[in-house]
Protein backbone atom coordinates (compact mmCIF):
# COMPACT_ATOMS: atom_id res chain seq x y z
CA UNK A 1 0.00 0.00 0.00
CA UNK A 2 2.57 2.66 0.58
CA UNK A 3 4.63 1.94 -2.66
CA UNK A 4 1.40 2.41 -3.94
CA UNK A 5 0.03 5.22 -2.59
CA UNK A 6 3.57 7.22 -3.67
CA UNK A 7 2.86 6.28 -7.24
CA UNK A 8 -0.62 8.17 -7.14
CA UNK A 9 -2.57 7.69 -10.33
CA UNK A 10 0.38 6.47 -12.33
CA UNK A 11 0.18 3.03 -10.97
CA UNK A 12 3.31 0.58 -10.52
CA UNK A 13 3.94 -2.36 -12.65
CA UNK A 14 3.98 -5.54 -11.38
CA UNK A 15 7.76 -6.62 -12.02
CA UNK A 16 8.39 -3.27 -10.26
CA UNK A 17 7.01 -4.71 -7.19
CA UNK A 18 7.96 -7.95 -7.53
CA UNK A 19 11.10 -6.49 -7.43
CA UNK A 20 10.80 -4.17 -4.47
CA UNK A 21 9.11 -6.87 -2.49
CA UNK A 22 10.02 -10.36 -2.98
CA UNK A 23 13.49 -9.97 -4.88
CA UNK A 24 14.65 -13.46 -3.82
CA UNK A 25 11.75 -15.58 -4.56
CA UNK A 26 11.77 -16.82 -7.82
CA UNK A 27 9.00 -15.92 -11.06
CA UNK A 28 6.18 -17.57 -9.81
CA UNK A 29 5.92 -17.35 -6.02
CA UNK A 30 6.46 -14.19 -6.11
CA UNK A 31 3.87 -13.73 -8.92
CA UNK A 32 1.28 -15.70 -6.00
CA UNK A 33 2.85 -13.52 -3.14
CA UNK A 34 1.73 -10.39 -4.82
CA UNK A 35 -1.80 -11.52 -6.15
CA UNK A 36 -1.94 -12.90 -1.85
CA UNK A 37 -1.04 -9.78 -1.06
CA UNK A 38 -3.56 -7.76 -3.09
CA UNK A 39 -6.68 -9.89 -2.27
CA UNK A 40 -5.02 -9.28 1.81
CA UNK A 41 -5.35 -5.85 1.38
CA UNK A 42 -9.17 -5.93 0.40
CA UNK A 43 -10.54 -8.33 2.55
CA UNK A 44 -8.93 -6.41 5.68
CA UNK A 45 -10.04 -3.32 4.36
CA UNK A 46 -13.74 -4.88 3.15
CA UNK A 47 -13.00 -3.13 -0.14
CA UNK A 48 -13.44 -5.32 -3.11
CA UNK A 49 -12.64 -2.41 -5.37
CA UNK A 50 -9.70 -1.16 -3.31
CA UNK A 51 -6.83 -1.57 -6.50
CA UNK A 52 -7.23 -1.13 -10.09
CA UNK A 53 -5.45 -3.99 -11.26
CA UNK A 54 -4.39 -4.67 -14.86
CA UNK A 55 -0.43 -5.08 -16.47
CA UNK A 56 0.04 -1.52 -13.96
CA UNK A 57 -1.54 -1.70 -10.06
CA UNK A 58 -2.93 1.89 -8.81
CA UNK A 59 -4.86 2.39 -5.83
CA UNK A 60 -8.71 3.75 -6.33
CA UNK A 61 -8.43 6.76 -4.94
CA UNK A 62 -12.25 6.90 -4.68
CA UNK A 63 -11.65 4.35 -1.58
CA UNK A 64 -8.80 4.97 -0.41
CA UNK A 65 -6.79 8.12 0.36
CA UNK A 66 -3.67 8.60 2.33
CA UNK A 67 -1.66 11.35 3.86
CA UNK A 68 1.31 11.00 1.19
CA UNK A 69 -1.39 11.86 -2.02
CA UNK A 70 -2.48 14.67 0.22
CA UNK A 71 0.68 16.25 0.99
CA UNK A 72 2.23 15.29 -3.26
CA UNK A 73 -1.35 17.42 -3.76
CA UNK A 74 -0.86 20.34 -1.62
CA UNK A 75 2.84 20.22 -3.41
CA UNK A 76 1.67 20.03 -6.98
CA UNK A 77 -0.98 22.86 -6.61
CA UNK A 78 1.60 25.19 -4.36
CA UNK A 79 -0.49 24.88 -1.23
CA UNK A 80 2.81 25.60 0.62
CA UNK A 81 0.29 25.49 4.31
CA UNK A 82 -1.27 22.48 3.10
CA UNK A 83 1.60 20.87 2.34
CA UNK A 84 3.59 21.56 5.31
CA UNK A 85 0.29 20.94 7.92
CA UNK A 86 0.38 17.37 6.00
CA UNK A 87 3.71 16.90 6.37
CA UNK A 88 4.10 14.89 10.68
CA UNK A 89 7.38 13.02 9.82
CA UNK A 90 9.70 10.96 8.18
CA UNK A 91 8.06 8.86 5.70
CA UNK A 92 7.60 5.40 6.93
CA UNK A 93 10.02 5.66 10.19
CA UNK A 94 10.81 3.12 12.01
CA UNK A 95 9.74 0.63 9.65
CA UNK A 96 12.08 -2.34 8.63
CA UNK A 97 11.47 -5.30 6.15
CA UNK A 98 13.94 -7.80 6.35
CA UNK A 99 15.89 -9.23 3.54
CA UNK A 100 14.24 -6.61 1.37
CA UNK A 101 17.30 -4.48 0.51
CA UNK A 102 15.73 -2.95 -2.48
CA UNK A 103 12.64 -1.78 -0.39
CA UNK A 104 14.50 -0.40 2.09
CA UNK A 105 16.71 1.87 -0.74
CA UNK A 106 13.66 2.84 -2.13
CA UNK A 107 11.89 3.74 1.27
CA UNK A 108 15.32 6.02 2.10
CA UNK A 109 14.89 7.74 -1.36
CA UNK A 110 11.40 8.38 -1.38
CA UNK A 111 11.86 9.45 2.35
CA UNK A 112 14.80 12.26 1.13
CA UNK A 113 12.58 13.44 -1.55
CA UNK A 114 9.18 13.94 0.97
CA UNK A 115 11.52 15.88 3.39
CA UNK A 116 13.36 17.94 0.41
CA UNK A 117 9.64 19.52 -0.22
CA UNK A 118 8.46 19.77 3.23
CA UNK A 119 11.54 22.02 3.33
CA UNK A 120 10.79 23.67 0.28
CA UNK A 121 7.49 24.76 1.70
CA UNK A 122 8.71 25.36 5.02
CA UNK A 123 11.43 27.64 3.62
CA UNK A 124 8.50 29.51 1.36
CA UNK A 125 5.72 30.35 4.19
CA UNK A 126 8.76 31.44 6.05
CA UNK A 127 10.51 33.88 2.89
CA UNK A 128 6.38 35.29 2.57
CA UNK A 129 5.54 35.63 6.51
CA UNK A 130 8.90 37.55 6.55
CA UNK A 131 8.01 39.69 3.75
CA UNK A 132 4.75 40.57 5.71
CA UNK A 133 6.00 41.21 8.90
CA UNK A 134 4.95 38.29 10.49
CA UNK A 135 7.85 38.05 12.43
CA UNK A 136 5.86 35.36 14.79
CA UNK A 137 5.19 32.81 11.45
CA UNK A 138 8.38 33.29 10.16
CA UNK A 139 10.18 32.50 13.49
CA UNK A 140 7.77 29.23 13.48
CA UNK A 141 8.56 27.99 10.09
CA UNK A 142 12.14 28.45 10.44
CA UNK A 143 12.47 26.28 13.72
CA UNK A 144 10.45 23.27 12.08
CA UNK A 145 12.62 23.74 8.71
CA UNK A 146 15.94 23.42 11.04
CA UNK A 147 14.08 20.56 12.58
CA UNK A 148 13.81 18.97 9.48
CA UNK A 149 17.62 18.99 9.20
CA UNK A 150 19.34 19.65 11.60
CA UNK A 151 23.15 19.86 9.71
CA UNK A 152 21.58 22.50 7.07
CA UNK A 153 23.41 25.72 8.28
CA UNK A 154 21.88 28.04 5.98
CA UNK A 155 19.09 26.98 7.17
CA UNK A 156 20.20 27.54 10.80
CA UNK A 157 21.41 30.51 9.90
CA UNK A 158 18.01 31.82 8.69
CA UNK A 159 16.43 30.85 12.18
CA UNK A 160 19.08 32.65 13.97
CA UNK A 161 18.82 35.70 12.38
CA UNK A 162 14.71 35.59 12.61
CA UNK A 163 15.26 35.01 16.36
CA UNK A 164 17.29 38.01 16.58
CA UNK A 165 14.77 39.52 14.52
CA UNK A 166 12.76 38.85 17.74
CA UNK A 167 14.81 39.95 19.99
CA UNK A 168 16.21 37.07 21.24
CA UNK A 169 20.22 37.56 20.57
CA UNK A 170 20.77 35.13 23.13
CA UNK A 171 18.75 32.11 21.66
CA UNK A 172 20.08 33.08 18.49
CA UNK A 173 23.52 32.23 20.31
CA UNK A 174 22.68 29.35 21.61
CA UNK A 175 21.53 27.91 18.22
CA UNK A 176 25.18 28.47 16.85
CA UNK A 177 26.59 26.69 19.73
CA UNK A 178 23.73 23.77 19.34
CA UNK A 179 24.18 23.58 15.39
CA UNK A 180 28.58 23.75 16.52
CA UNK A 181 28.22 20.57 18.42
CA UNK A 182 25.79 18.43 16.05
CA UNK A 183 28.44 19.44 13.05
CA UNK A 184 31.48 17.81 15.30
CA UNK A 185 29.66 14.99 16.51
CA UNK A 186 28.03 14.04 13.42
CA UNK A 187 30.61 15.61 10.56
CA UNK A 188 33.51 16.11 12.69
CA UNK A 189 33.39 19.56 10.55
CA UNK A 190 33.86 23.50 12.49
CA UNK A 191 31.05 26.19 11.74
CA UNK A 192 30.32 27.29 8.30
CA UNK A 193 31.80 31.09 8.09
CA UNK A 194 28.01 31.97 7.28
CA UNK A 195 27.12 31.43 10.84
CA UNK A 196 30.60 32.10 12.57
CA UNK A 197 29.97 35.51 10.79
CA UNK A 198 26.46 36.05 12.26
CA UNK A 199 27.47 35.26 15.24
CA UNK A 200 29.97 38.04 15.44
CA UNK A 201 27.38 40.21 14.14
CA UNK A 202 24.80 39.22 17.02
CA UNK A 203 27.49 39.24 19.67
CA UNK A 204 28.58 43.02 18.72
CA UNK A 205 25.20 44.01 18.69
CA UNK A 206 24.71 43.12 22.58
CA UNK A 207 27.28 45.76 23.13
CA UNK A 208 25.78 48.60 20.80
CA UNK A 209 23.38 51.31 21.23
CA UNK A 210 21.52 50.39 17.46
CA UNK A 211 19.14 47.50 17.00
CA UNK A 212 20.91 44.89 14.99
CA UNK A 213 18.85 44.26 11.46
CA UNK A 214 18.86 40.79 9.90
CA UNK A 215 17.30 39.78 6.92
CA UNK A 216 17.92 36.44 5.11
CA UNK A 217 14.64 36.22 2.69
CA UNK A 218 16.42 34.22 0.18
CA UNK A 219 15.95 30.35 0.97
CA UNK A 220 18.56 28.50 -0.79
CA UNK A 221 20.67 25.96 0.50
CA UNK A 222 23.58 27.81 -0.38
CA UNK A 223 23.09 30.99 1.05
Amino acid sequence: LAVLATSREGGVSRDRLLGLLWPEVGADRARHALTQALYNARRALGCDDLFDAGSDIRINSERLTSDVGEFSDAVARGDYASAAASYTGPFLDGLFVAGAGEFEQWVSTQRMRFAAEAATALDELATRAEACGDLASTLDNRRRRVALDPLDSPAMVRLMSSLADCGDVAGALQQARVHEALLRQTLDVPLPTSVTDLVARLKASQTADAPLTLGYTNPRRDA
